[in-house]
């Protein structure tokens, strides 16, 4: 039976945040590329799409107390008997993998880090850290100590391929076979390296000294065992390097503790001159992709760039993301699979670098504004690609839990959900294959429709930065599948801010309020896998294997 419990409590803080504000902006040129009939606030609504794309994580919720950890009324307990209980599943599927579960919390935390603010005022705290908390204590359910030493740890539950060959809600998938426990004492050294940067940052951010202890061990494991070749792991997960997320994880230790040991093994990882990334000898790692389940050389660089404040440093990040954020109105495709995701991970990152534009000397927040204006619907297709958003949101990610069918064969050749389906609201699916916004919304296209862990992780940090920046939006006191409600007094603050290039002049902001009382809003009717090669990598296929 489903129980009212965390759900509700999260809510009743959100409703404490009595004053939030909202508005909206003027839209970029990009409206000439299509016939939009979302709204012009829905494109910079930073204040929804915040509190919308946390909300995916409630779907994706495993664990025997899913029916009330979950802030959503259609989910409740699955996979009670795991080895490792809770945590959450990766994508549409039932599996928990580490290596993306590991970047999806560190870079949920370092999005809180950057944005902390804009949590605070749109009453998504509580959200946010309820999510990170959760991460972390699965990774220390699933670390063994002996003292402060890693004697094994598990990296994945669940048999990767064997679940994804079946299709059926998680509460309903009895399967004890299917969830296999796999622990190592010597590999896998990128994920425990993820896992000890998720609770070094939720350390930061919330103060609870067991991250820190665990965090510190799993970091100690992962630079003396310097191996990541699990096999399970690498079906689905293929790691070329582990040497990104160590660097991620020092910079994190770092801040947390100030020891010179983990920044000077950052430094070392942005200047030293290795023949692992890619095997290829004597090249130069620092920053080689945009941030990703495969890649956070992005992130640790901002990081080292935030910690010394040296104008060198900077200029790593500045030199990658100039070659990347280049046109306000074309797509920023860096894939055919999950390009929404890479688009936004980009955006955070890029964010976080204009945070620091005193040092970095670039702003790229109108960049920013107008690639995520594409995301919410400002593209020719007319598509949001977050579900739940708008009526004119993605409506059938390729999700089990939220389909409603029981098995391949009852989804066989179908488009839309079930009658059982539920809307599986704040999720960004994959979206479109190119810059042409090339996209099919059906449960069955999985490159197109597809939903993961990481692909939200960007999104929530690039909300967080743009509200940080605009202020527009406003948060809804009604959700649908969502337990409970809200009602929040909000203002109306409209802001001009400037551009895609170097810092030399202060901005000039203009800025008008007005009280306004939030109405219940109903958000759009019952909606209704994962390959990548990103620089370093290869994902294969970690909900699409199935094909129809």
């Amino acid at each position: 039976m489903k129980k009212l419990g965390l759900g509700k409590r999260v809510l009743a803080c959100a409703a404490s945040a009595a004053t939030l504000l909202t508005g909206t902006t003027a839209l970029s040129g990009l409206t000439t590329l299509g016939s939009m009939a979302a709204s012009a606030a829905s494109y910079d609504n930073y204040a929804k799409l915040l509190q919308y794309s946390m909300y995916f994580y409630d779907g994706n919720m495993c664990g025997s107390d899913v029916g009330s950890a979950s802030q959503f009324d259609w989910r409740d307990n699955c996979h009670g008997s795991d080895e490792v209980d809770g945590g959450f599943h990766d994508a549409g599927d039932h599996v928990k993998f580490g290596l993306p579960a590991g970047y999806t919390a560190s870079t949920l935390g370092w999005g809180y880090y950057e944005f902390k603010d804009s949590y605070d005022a749109l009453g998504q705290t509580a959200h946010l850290q309820a999510l990170t908390d959760r991460f972390c204590d699965f990774f220390k359910a699933s670390t063994k100590l002996s003292g402060d030493t890693v004697t094994s740890f598990c990296y994945q539950v669940g048999v990767g391929q064997a679940d994804h060959d079946v299709w059926c809600s998680p509460e309903s998938q009895n399967d004890q076979s299917l969830r296999t426990a796999y622990w190592t004492s010597d590999d896998a050294s990128d994920i425990a390296a993820e896992y000890a940067a998720a609770l070094a940052v939720n350390y930061i951010n919330f103060g609870n000294a067991e991250d820190l202890k665990y965090a510190k061990a799993l970091y100690n494991y992962s630079i003396k065992t310097n191996k990541a070749n699990c096999p399970e792991a690498e079906n689905f997960y293929r790691s070329y390097d582990y040497y990104d997320d160590q660097a991620w994880a020092a910079g994190w230790l770092y801040l947390a503790t100030k020891d010179s040991t983990y920044s000077s093994f950052l430094d070392k990882f942005m200047n030293d001159t290795n023949a692992g990334k890619s095997g290829q000898s004597g090249c130069k790692w620092g920053v080689y992709s945009t941030m990703c389940w495969n890649n956070v050389s992005l992130g640790a660089a901002i990081l080292q760039s935030e910690i010394t404040g040296d104008a060198m440093d900077w200029a790593k990040v500045t030199t990658y993301l100039n070659g990347k954020c280049t046109s306000e109105s074309t797509y920023y495709c860096e894939s055919d699979w999950g390009s929404a995701r890479y688009n936004t991970a980009l955006q955070m990152a890029a964010l976080a670098t204009t945070k620091y534009s005193a040092k970095s000397g670039m702003d790229y927040s109108s960049w920013c504004k107008a690639q995520m204006g594409m995301i919410l619907g400002n593209n020719p297709k007319n598509v949001n690609f977050v579900v739940g958003m708008d009526s004119n949101s993605a409506k059938y990610p390729h999700h089990r839990a939220a389909s409603g069918y029981q098995s391949f064969d009852e989804m066989k050749g179908k488009t839309g959900y079930s009658s059982n389906g539920h809307t599986l609201v704040g999720a960004l699916v994959g979206g479109p294959a190119d810059s042409n916004f090339t996209y099919t919304d059906s449960v069955n296209d999985y490159q197109a429709n597809e939903v993961a862990l990481d692909y939200n992780a960007g999104l929530v940090g690039a909300a967080a930065g743009l509200y940080s920046i605009y202020k527009t939006g406003s948060v809804d006191s009604n959700i649908e599948g969502v337990s409970g409600s809200i009602v929040t007094t909000t203002k109306a603050t409209t802001t001009t801010t400037t551009t895609n290039k170097p810092v030399t002049t202060t901005t000039t902001q203009a800025t008008t309020k007005q009280n306004i009382t939030t109405t219940t809003i109903t958000t759009a009717a019952p909606s209704g896998g994962k390959t990548a090669n990103i620089t370093t990598g290869t994902q294969v296929g970690t909900d699409g294997d199935k094909q129809m």
